[in-house]
């Protein structure tokens, strides 16, 4: 059996932003946007639930189903769960001074809860390790850490620059700061984890590999060791791509996470840098903050100050600060997805009189029909808030939002059964109402995206079922699903004022006058932008009598 081996995780869910804060696609590699956070995704945060004897749960499973403690499966890190009640030990609004949050976990210890006693509080780097950027109040994924305080968290770290201050983080935003160690806060006790000496400011395992570079064991990361001139954000990105360095050509501008894994926590000799690593020639404080490439809020980014250490920080991206580059050790291995053209979903084969038959092979007499080749199988996935998959027994009251069509990549809103929600599955919309209520999804993020859009004709028809089902779609995946008409974005050419759509009564595509009202599904990415986009027909004439499309 192979041993588990530790990973740093991923700052979060963390989308790619344009100049103005309008949220795009993750820009390709020549465009002036690359190398934001949204960019990279390394290790993603990833949660298994444990019951209270530390057995795996299934990812739905509440506190009234025995959820009591959550396992990081990137750092093995095994982190208590709150519970909602009042009267329960570890009741999630309780308080403590910084003494009697170390008598707590001495308490959970004693009772040992979740079937453990080796529980403690954490340290910096291992409390932000579960902190999500992508999220705010909390920023953290409650769907893995419910019940969790928009409030500050302690950590076992004192703040050396002035004592007796002890580190923690805010789980409103996830900043590292400090507080007075007799101020009443929120703790979450850890025990466990893959590497014994991440996050611990004692046992640090920096490497100088001699050529400009700085290895640390820990965490896997590459850092530049000397200064850069000051920049903005956008050059410093620029900059961070471009530069070759050692023999490698893929460093990037850190995550606000990576970041604050090369502070030095001793304040040894008054610096927050590791100096005989790191020697910060010609520095001076206090004007010592540096670029993450994570946003905060769209337009700024997160930043740390290697003054005072904190970074409770977010900055303008046209700010000129400094920055350091970072590289994985090991590169991340990248699938790219690639569109498949779904299968319609027949199954069954029949002969001359209708009578269901065996699936016949090739060179067999009714072989060619629908069922009898089936390329590009129907896949769904169910995600909840922030694109997060989610197990096929979950539903709507699950947290169930979206379904990704794991053949083409296109996420497909899901309908609401209850009737008083903006997105009741009953609600219908003339084609102008249909195209505002996309806007406003957009505008509430649904989902935690502000993408969507009306599918074109073709991106509709893929998600149908024409097996003979009624209505013609896969419920599992698309519930409450109305047997009826469903607008898509194209126009009938002939006469504009009617619109195409997939009747799901039995998958036909037909068009409508645009004011009559019927119903509508949003549709954001894809794997291939082109597909069913009748502006970018791309036929090839193979000149041997055959057409490629």
């Amino acid at each position: 059996m192979n041993k588990p081996v530790f990973k740093f995780p991923d700052a979060g869910n963390i989308k790619c932003y344009d100049k103005t804060g309008r949220e795009i696609p993750v820009p390709d590699y020549q465009d002036e946007l690359y190398g934001q956070n949204g960019c990279f995704v390394v290790n993603p945060m990833s949660f298994t639930k444990l019951d209270g004897k530390g057995n795996p749960l299934p990812d739905i499973a509440t506190w009234d189903d025995g959820y009591r403690t959550v396992q990081d499966n990137n750092t093995g890190l095994i982190w208590e769960v709150k519970s909602p009640k009042e009267d329960d030990i570890n009741f999630r609004g309780a308080r403590y001074s910084w003494d009697d949050a170390k008598k707590y976990v001495e308490q959970l210890n004693k009772l040992k809860y979740g079937g453990f006693s080796d529980w403690r509080l954490p340290n910096k780097d291992e409390l932000r390790s579960i902190i999500d950027y992508g999220r705010t109040n909390p920023a953290v994924d409650t769907f893995y850490f419910p019940n969790c305080e928009v409030a500050f968290y302690w950590t076992s770290v004192p703040y050396m620059m002035q004592p007796p201050f002890v580190w923690g983080i805010f789980f409103g935003l996830g900043s590292g700061i400090p507080y007075t160690p007799k101020s009443l806060q929120c703790v979450r006790a850890v025990r466990g984890g893959y590497s014994l000496d991440f996050g611990d400011p004692q046992k640090v395992m920096f490497q100088d590999n001699g050529d400009g570079t700085i290895t640390d064991l820990r965490t896997g990361l590459m850092w530049q060791k000397e200064e850069n001139e000051r920049m903005d954000w956008y050059q410093a990105l620029k900059y961070c791509k471009d530069m070759r360095l050692a023999g490698y050509s893929d460093w990037r501008l850190p995550n606000i996470k990576e970041l604050n894994t090369i502070l030095d926590l001793t304040y040894k000799d008054g610096w927050w840098y590791h100096k005989e690593y790191f020697p910060a020639k010609g520095l001076k404080p206090p004007l010592l903050h540096y670029f993450s490439s994570t946003p905060y809020e769209k337009t700024y980014v997160w930043v740390t100050n290697f003054c005072f250490g904190y970074d409770g920080y977010y900055a303008s991206k046209s700010a000129k600060l400094l920055f350091r580059a970072v590289r994985n050790v090991v590169s991340p291995k990248v699938q790219k997805r690639v569109f498949i053209f779904p299968h319609t979903g027949q199954k069954k084969c029949y002969d001359y009189d209708g009578n269901i038959i065996k699936v016949p092979s090739k060179g067999e007499r009714f072989y060619g029909q629908d069922g009898s080749v089936v390329i590009g199988t129907p896949s769904f996935t169910k995600l909840r808030e922030g694109g997060y998959s989610v197990s096929d027994e979950a539903g709507w009251s699950d947290g169930v939002r979206m379904v990704l069509d794991n053949n083409t990549g296109l996420i497909w809103e899901i309908k609401s059964p209850n009737a008083g929600d903006f997105n009741f599955r009953g609600n219908r919309y003339n084609w102008e109402d249909a195209k505002r209520y996309v806007d406003y999804l957009n505008k509430i993020e649904y989902g935690g995206f502000s993408d969507w859009r009306l599918p074109n004709r073709e991106e509709l028809r893929s998600i149908a079922d024409y097996s003979g089902v009624v209505p013609a779609i896969d419920t599992k995946y698309f519930p409450d699903t109305q047997p009826h008409f469903y607008w898509s974005k194209d126009t009938y050419a002939k006469d504009t004022s009617f619109v195409w759509g997939i009747y799901f009564a039995y998958g036909c595509a037909i068009c409508y006058l645009n004011t009559t009202p019927y119903y509508v599904r949003a549709v954001r990415g894809g794997y291939n932008p082109a597909f069913g986009d009748t502006s970018r027909y791309a036929f090839k004439d193979n000149g041997d009598g055959t057409i490629t499309d």
